[in-house]
């Protein structure tokens, strides 16, 4: 069964981020051991670790290799030579987790001793600790990395495809947390679906199982700068019958006023014409001035080079 751990990193994220690590040192400069870095060699491959830096949870990771000596990755003397660290997979928060979306009552039910928080539902000072269960599920929910049903489930990415893999959980029916991994489910879903087992298609309206809804981007993400990524409004729910493509290949768009258009990619297939004749000034949902912006980008994107 596999175990959660808790990181404060602050400054050092970005650095152990790029070399896809935690490092600290053995000794205090006065030669002392800390239990919040002794206990970074309790971590075992397959556990789970939540970064947390600058008051959010900005990634989780898997533990890829247990506690080994190393030197310090960090330039600029702040540290001694002589540490430990963990090699991790690191799967960075689309949207990260402020500190006060977990519940308080649930950060001081699980204070104390070894634990990330105070009895006031505060970080405690230190480096690594030991999170309980019901908080490390609650995040991985909270950012839809249980896997479902649907999912299909890895050990270890396959071959090659680390980039496009993420590290979920499983939950047994008596509490067993095993951790898998799945091919990439974008971190955006659990905020446009909410657990709901049924939405609406933002192009077509149709109601229907989360099953056969995407999480589509309205502007293409790798287009997106640092901050699109991370808001909300640059994705849409489409769905799987047809209209996810035909937004992203161009054969519709979305006008200044939110009214759903054919084109600008022209369509010669004569079904195609007559089911887009049927979309055609149809009101998008949820279409406002936070995300129009990204449905102009379309517009004007596929305007330019015909669709793709």
């Amino acid at each position: 069964m596999s175990k959660f751990w808790w990181v404060n990193q602050g400054r050092s994220f970005a650095r152990e981020l790029d070399m896809g690590i935690t490092w600290a040192p053995l000794l205090t400069e006065k030669g002392r051991k800390q239990h919040h870095w002794e206990r970074m060699d309790l971590a075992q491959p397959g556990d789970v670790v939540m970064h947390y830096a600058e008051g959010q949870i900005r990634a989780i990771s898997r533990v890829l290799v247990g506690s080994h000596p190393a030197s310090n990755p960090h330039a600029g003397g702040e540290w001694i030579q002589s540490g430990r660290e963990l090699k991790l997979s690191y799967d960075v928060l689309d949207v990260a987790v402020a500190l006060e979306r977990l519940p308080l009552e649930l950060r001081r039910s699980h204070s104390g001793n070894g634990s990330p928080f105070d009895r006031y539902g505060s970080v405690n000072l230190g480096y690594f600790f030991d999170l309980a269960d019901e908080i490390g599920v609650w995040i991985m929910d909270t950012v839809g990395l249980v896997a479902g049903p649907e999912d299909k489930l890895y050990d270890l990415p396959p071959h090659g495809e680390a980039q496009n893999h993420e590290t979920v959980i499983v939950v047994g029916p008596d509490g067993e947390i095993t951790v898998k991994t799945r091919a990439e489910h974008h971190q955006l879903k659990s905020l446009l679906f909410k657990g709901k087992k049924e939405s609406d298609c933002a192009l077509c309206g149709r109601t229907l199982p989360v099953s056969l809804l995407i999480t589509a981007h309205i502007k293409q993400r790798a287009q997106c700068s640092k901050e699109e990524r991370v808001d909300e409004h640059v994705v849409m729910v489409a769905c799987a019958l047809g209209c996810d493509a035909l937004y992203e290949k161009g054969f519709v768009s979305v006008s200044s006023d939110g009214k759903l258009m054919a084109g600008p990619k022209d369509a010669t297939a004569p079904a195609l014409i007559e089911h887009l004749s049927k979309l055609a000034g149809r009101t998008v949902g949820d279409f406002g001035p936070h995300n129009a912006k990204y449905y102009a980008w379309h517009r004007a994107v596929h305007a330019k080079i015909g669709g793709f």
